[in-house]
């Protein structure tokens, strides 16, 4: 398998050298973390190199999702414009609500107990219509945020058959593989989601808060690379006008 740069040097090292195609990375944070803003930031570098962004959407309206992601500076309208990205809008969907942006894809008919083949169709819609030839790479905005839509046990369920049309996909599609990122507030979530999540992710960075306020510890945790090293150190990780920056384990 082809190991992806994230397009930021520091985290490829971190990593031990990038991010596996086919792979899921799992990032976790707590309630006042911006430690999610890091999958935004591989999304943009890996879409500055060629790459297709979709966002799966399961926890607000597009409006207030624009608002969110323009404190990172990552324009929702501009990059869905641009065909540079989709958002599969689970949210919208259970909730009735549909857009005119032709880069937002919604199914109003779906509910949890018809989800896996609705996504399923939403999701080849997107790569027939707007992917093309292009490797997709995707974040789950979010794991939390799914699993109270769908119930915690039916998530889980849900997570292992998606897995299972992963695996058969890599077997028998000859296509660009894609690299997939979820976000999991831990807050929100039971330890029982948090494990099942990390049993299916190859990559785990874990955020930690610190004494200084906009100031965090991002822990790299597991990584099936074998230049992987972990740090008893985390690295420091903060936001500066809206953009990632991340410096290597030292005092805070």
């Amino acid at each position: 398998m082809e190991i992806l740069s994230t397009g930021i040097p520091i985290l490829d090292e971190a990593l031990g050298g990038g991010l596996l195609e086919d792979s899921n990375l799992l990032i976790t944070y707590d309630t006042y973390s911006r430690g999610w803003a890091l999958g935004f930031e591989i999304l943009r570098r890996r879409m500055e190199m060629g790459d297709f962004g979709v966002i799966l959407d399961s926890v607000l309206p597009i409006t207030p999702l624009r608002m969110k992601l323009g404190a990172i500076n990552f324009n929702l309208n501009e990059l869905g414009g641009k065909g540079d990205l989709a958002v599969i809008d689970i949210f919208s969907s259970f909730y009735s609500l549909k857009y005119s942006e032709g880069y937002v894809y919604t199914d109003l008919t779906i509910d949890v107990s018809t989800f896996l083949p609705k996504y399923n169709q939403l999701y080849r819609r997107v790569l027939r219509e707007r992917i093309g030839d292009k490797r997709p790479v995707g974040i789950d905005v979010t794991v939390d945020g799914m699993a109270f839509l769908l119930g915690e046990k039916n998530f889980i369920r849900v997570f292992q058959r998606l897995m299972a049309l992963k695996e058969r996909a890599r077997l028998f599609e000859n296509r660009k593989r894609p690299l997939n990122i979820f976000l999991l507030n831990r807050c929100r979530a039971s330890e029982e989601l948090v494990s099942w999540m990390a049993l299916y992710s190859q990559y785990l960075i874990e955020f930690q808060p610190t004494e200084n306020p906009g100031v965090e510890r991002m822990f790299v945790r597991t990584s099936p690379l074998p230049d992987f090293a972990p740090t008893a150190e985390g690295y420091v990780f903060r936001l500066v006008n809206g953009r990632v920056e991340i410096e290597k384990p030292g005092k805070v």
